[in-house]
């Protein structure tokens, strides 16, 4: 039986089986074949030890049969439709039980010979219960294992299960637990993982003079391999991130890194901006990710790519941009699981409905904004499992 939370189960059938139990199904045919000679004995007369001489090795020949057809010819009928594997089925398993009924014969000529009709009956009994016992036998065999496949395959997935749980909380413990405190600059951030373990990440990192380094980063694939490789990416990050080190160069370094420790497969998107409190001057560089979005009271401004995502390919180049920001300007960094959230229809959300969501609410409170833009997503793709992390980083200049 099984019970929510811990999964117990049964041992599989096939571990609960064991030379007893075949050896019950033979001694129990040797009692109907004695039972069936016995009767035979009684009601016409005759010697008995003949009769329950040949009916014991009847139905020794019944059991073997059933056995021997069960375990190894019927095996090789799977892959036949079932209307023509059941007549061989039987055809086997009657044809068996006959020969080996002649066989048997031969030990007790003169019984046979006189008493023709006797052994005819014992031999057509025997047959049909050959049969029953044949297919009874590889129906519970097709059973078991099919439970034991069944078995095996929960463990696969509680196993995986308490990966995928483990990663997650690995992945939660590696995100900021709060945001730091600044006196230029207010910030929120939420990142919701995917059903799977996914490869989103968001940092914060403080630097002296009232600084602030701003990172995001979307790691190709997901599951634990995506998971392993953000966390290696985030702890270089954070190594890498000094005080003096351009957003520029940090996305050099970051690259020749990733390239040459990962294949050539595994690659990140990633934002790195570092924003200065006292000039109020953001400056960044973005490795293909979707460009972050800065609004102004002159307007929306993305702050593009310039240069390929890290990993893609060695020795890339990657280049700077400069933003002044003003009060009340609204800085926005996001993954592509708000974007790309998929709906009903098949309708992308789109940068637009995000773009509106953040214009009706950039003068409230943070926390808010972050709080509508995922109800927003949510009730886009109509409460189902988001299929992509869901990250999102808000910035402003109070």
């Amino acid at each position: 039986m099984s019970r929510d939370g811990d999964a117990v189960w049964p041992a599989p059938a096939a571990q609960s089986r064991g030379i007893g139990f075949y050896a019950g199904w033979a001694l129990a045919w040797v009692a109907i074949g004695a039972l069936v000679a016995i009767g035979i004995t009684v009601t016409r007369g005759g010697d008995l030890l003949p009769v329950l001489h040949v009916s014991v090795l009847f139905a020794l020949v019944v059991g073997l049969t059933a056995l021997t057809s069960a375990r190894l010819v019927f095996p090789l009928f799977a892959r036949l439709p079932y209307a023509a594997s059941l007549p061989l089925q039987v055809l086997t398993l009657f044809s068996g039980t006959v020969f080996g009924s002649v066989a048997s014969l031969t030990t007790q000529p003169l019984f046979s010979v006189a008493r023709p009709k006797t052994v005819a009956v014992i031999v057509l009994v025997n047959a049909v219960l050959a049969v029953v016992v044949g297919i009874s036998l590889h129906t519970y065999d097709s059973m078991r294992r099919q439970i034991e496949a069944s078995y095996r395959a929960i463990q696969r997935k509680e196993a995986l299960e308490r990966e995928i749980e483990i990663a997650r909380e690995v992945q939660r413990e590696l995100l900021p637990r709060s945001v730091p405190a600044m006196s230029g600059l207010e910030l929120a951030a939420v990142c919701r993982p995917a059903v799977e373990v996914g490869g989103d990440f968001y940092d914060f990192l403080p630097h002296s003079g009232d600084s602030l380094g701003l990172v995001i980063a979307d790691v190709s694939g997901k599951g634990i391999p995506a998971a392993l490789l953000m966390a290696g990416l985030q702890a270089s990050v954070r190594s890498l991130a000094l005080p003096g080190v351009s957003p520029a160069e940090m996305n050099g370094r970051l690259n020749e890194l990733l390239h040459q420790s990962s294949s050539d497969s595994r690659y990140a998107t990633l934002f790195f901006a570092v924003y200065d409190g006292p000039s109020r001057t953001l400056t960044y560089s973005n490795a293909g990710h979707l460009p972050p979005l800065l609004l102004t009271a002159n307007g929306t401004v993305r702050l593009g790519a310039s240069g390929l995502p890290i990993g893609a390919l060695p020795d890339s180049s990657y280049t700077e941009g400069r933003r002044a920001m003003a009060r009340g300007d609204l800085l926005t960094l996001y993954t592509d699981g708000i974007v790309e959230a998929v709906g009903p229809r098949g309708e992308e959300f789109g940068e637009k409905r995000l773009l509106e969501i953040l214009e009706r609410g950039r003068n409230g409170p943070l926390e808010e904004i972050v709080a509508d833009v995922l109800g927003q997503v949510a009730r886009w793709t109509g409460g189902a499992p988001p299929h992509d992390d869901v990250t999102l980083v808000l910035a402003r200049v109070p």
